[in-house]
């Protein structure tokens, strides 16, 4: 029997990262940051409120504290920093129209190779080895399906944040393959580790989802 390529779950980004960009999170003023980033904030309350891939999450303003939909905390620290990035730097604007590889953004082709190695590989192994599972998330998380490669979609990991996934399935000769595109309008708003976070975040909710089935 073939042994799996799928790696067990590992979020790469630390409790650190998280308390650095909580404590930066009071510097910004929450109204212009509720209009940039599209996400609800209740004055009254001091929250905000934002859906990533289909789970909802609430943000405290000033504290900068991140919890689940339930107001209670979690331990994935890729998607309280992703958020919060998000937060702090989203702009307004429209999504551009053109879609670009990792390596394509700035000093991407410095770390490409480990964002291949940590989320385009798993990509294409779920895709080669869980096809069904893979399908089934992307209907989860209302994803439109693109005419490229054996599978392709395009989705929103958060309002604002536009992503698409190629998948061509391997064979006897040759391994799967898979590309992860961003829109363009993301050099804007995250530097290139943002990125990669964001990436792990996309990978940590499908291994979860897959592995739940």
């Amino acid at each position: 029997m073939k042994q799996s390529k799928i790696k067990e779950i590992d979020p790469h980004f630390s409790e650190n990262s998280y308390l650095v960009n909580r404590d930066l999170l009071k510097n910004f003023d929450p109204v212009i940051m509720s209009e940039k980033s599209q996400c609800r904030y209740d004055q009254a309350q001091g929250i905000f409120e934002i859906e990533v891939l289909g789970e909802h999450y609430q943000v405290h303003y000033p504290s900068g504290d991140v919890f689940n939909c339930e107001g209670k905390e979690f331990d994935n620290y890729s998607v309280k920093i992703i958020i919060l990035r998000y937060l702090m730097n989203a702009e307004s604007k429209a999504n551009d129209t053109e879609l670009i590889s990792y390596k394509e953004f700035p000093d991407g082709a410095l770390y490409y190779p480990n964002f291949y190695k940590r989320c385009i590989q798993v990509f294409a192994a779920i895709g080669n080895e869980m096809p069904d599972a893979l399908k089934q998330y992307m209907e989860t998380v209302k994803a439109v399906s693109l005419e490229k490669g054996d599978l392709s979609w395009q989705f929103s990991v958060m309002p604002g944040v536009r992503v698409a996934c190629i998948f061509w399935f391997g064979d006897d000769e040759f391994e799967p393959e898979a590309q992860i595109l961003f829109d363009k309008n993301l050099t804007k708003v995250f530097n290139i580790k943002d990125l990669a976070i964001l990436g792990d975040v996309f990978i940590i909710s499908l291994k979860t989802f897959a592995f739940s089935l």
